[in-house]
């Protein structure tokens, strides 16, 4: 099956561990790291310009410390881009999500290019994924329309596989609560290996890490078959291919059979078919496939491991093609549908504000008396004024919000998209009809900051004009009409 692109990874020593982390400039040398560092950021040179490159960070930690550990992070990755020849990422660039975050973060995930799944608790990190459900958000949706690139980490990695693996190593390690794992418990399914993602952690005792392993990891390996990474290990996956950097093992029926060392690589897409596969008969029950326990032996004994290099090599860069001829078909088809949806609005808008259609809507006396008859409530509600009434200006601006919300409806994109394509498209209108301009700004001006309204009222020659935060909170009520969930419950 097809995959996004993708790196899953452990733990990564950009930064030190224990209680007071910073940026890991001793390791600058180390290969593994050299190589991880290069694979995104090529991956990422992809996008365009690392200083233009929108981030979003998901972690399962508290606000707080998610915005501690999302900055370290980047201060981390932006040294080692930069030491090896790279841009640095721009931290203004940084959207960082979290369950209360407002509607505009929200909007900044559906823009970003890059999203990075954090450390953290893994039952936060689900907590999150159905909170942005039910704001109308499906992350993996999103990931897959817009060819996002996703890296992940720790909790991030076991969070976006299809099958997690709980474990019990928060409360082993950390003395946490158990949490009992449900069968349906919400992860983002977009990763197909099920993974241990802080194998033997650096700053726990050799013995600690034994007694985990036999106490905990041997015993729960009946019911769940996992990969356990060790920190500096991570699989690269782009559609059908799944390359393996770094020291992991397979955790199977009570086995530790080792799949590479620490600078080794292999491709185990088809190791990860047949782990997933005894993982769907096991089903979180002690059931046994001896026979696919031996196919599962024999094909870590026969994966082609080779040496880590810095630089490229062919499988990688077939990889990274691919994932820029996805991106530029992609770009290619979104501008093709928004072209087509701009146009299919500005015909409808034009012949609502034809002189033609006006001159109907002045002649057709008993339509007229259907707006004359509108209560006092509904002419405030568009801005029009009671006393004069102006049976025009309501049918033009009943007409204008009917057909954006049509549009809105229609549009082969995201919320955010949607409100960026409409300013474009009141952009292409400056000259030409400013009146429609500010018919749609005094309608549906929440739709737009502050910033927006103030650009283009600034442009348009319109007398008694409102200022921008009294055109969004006029037009406030009318967010029930372009609602997300609306559009996503259609889709």
């Amino acid at each position: 099956m097809k995959r996004n692109t993708m790196i899953a990874g452990s733990y990564p020593t950009i930064i030190t561990s224990g209680g007071n982390p910073r940026v890991n400039k001793d390791l600058i040398d180390n290969l593994f790291l050299k190589k991880y560092i290069t694979i995104l950021g090529e991956l990422l040179k992809t996008k365009g310009n690392l200083k233009e490159i929108q981030i979003t960070y998901i972690g399962g930690y508290s606000k707080e410390e998610n915005n501690a550990r999302a900055k370290l992070y980047l201060s981390a990755y932006n040294y080692y881009l930069k030491t090896l020849g790279y841009e640095s990422l721009n931290k203004s660039n940084l959207n960082i999500l979290d369950i209360d975050n407002s509607e505009e973060t929200i909007e900044k995930l559906e823009q970003c290019d890059l999203l990075f799944l954090g450390i953290g608790a893994d039952r936060k990190v689900g907590a999150i994924l159905e909170a942005l459900e039910k704001n109308g958000i499906q992350l993996n949706q999103l990931i897959e329309t817009k060819n996002l690139i996703v890296s992940s980490i720790c909790s991030g990695s076991v969070m976006s596989a299809e099958r997690i693996f709980g474990g019990t190593y928060d409360t082993y390690y950390y003395g946490k609560e158990p949490y009992d794992y449900p069968i349906n418990f919400k992860s983002l399914s977009i990763n197909t290996v099920t993974m241990e993602t802080d194998f033997c952690p650096q700053d726990a005792s050799p013995e600690k890490n034994k007694n985990f392993i036999e106490n905990n990891l041997k015993p729960e390996s009946y019911k769940c078959v996992f990969f356990a990474c060790k920190p500096n290990s991570f699989c690269l996956m782009s559609q059908n291919k799944i390359i393996a950097y770094g020291e992991m093992y397979l955790f199977i029926d009570g086995e530790v059979l080792a799949v590479e060392t620490e600078l080794e690589k292999s491709d185990i897409t088809e190791l990860v078919l047949l782990v997933n596969a005894y993982n769907k008969i096991k089903n979180r029950e002690n059931r046994v496939s001896e026979q696919l326990v031996e196919s599962i032996k024999r094909k870590i004994q026969i994966l082609n491991k080779t040496s880590i290099k810095r630089q490229l090599e062919v499988e990688e860069q077939e990889l990274l093609n691919e994932f820029t001829k996805i991106e530029r078909e992609k770009k290619d088809q979104r501008r093709k549908q928004v072209e087509e949806w701009k146009e299919n609005l500005k015909s409808s808008l034009n012949e609502l504000f034809s002189e033609e259609n006006l001159k109907r809507f002045a002649n057709n006396l008993k339509e007229q008396e259907k707006f004359k008859k509108l209560n006092e409530k509904i002419l405030i509600s568009y801005n029009v004024d009671p006393i004069k009434k102006n049976r025009e200006e309501l049918y033009l601006k009943m007409n204008t919000v009917s057909r954006i919300k049509r549009a809105y409806l229609n549009f082969p994109g995201f919320y955010s998209d949607f409100k960026k394509e409409l300013y474009n498209l009141l952009g292409e209108y400056l000259l030409i009809n400013d009146r429609l301009i500010f018919y749609i700004l005094d309608t549906c001006g929440y739709l737009f900051s502050n910033q927006d309204l103030k650009r283009i009222l600034n442009a348009i020659k319109i007398e008694n004009k409102k200022r921008p935060q009294q055109m969004i909170d006029s037009t406030e009520p009318r967010r029930i009409l372009f609602r997300k969930e609306i559009k996503y419950e259609r889709s």
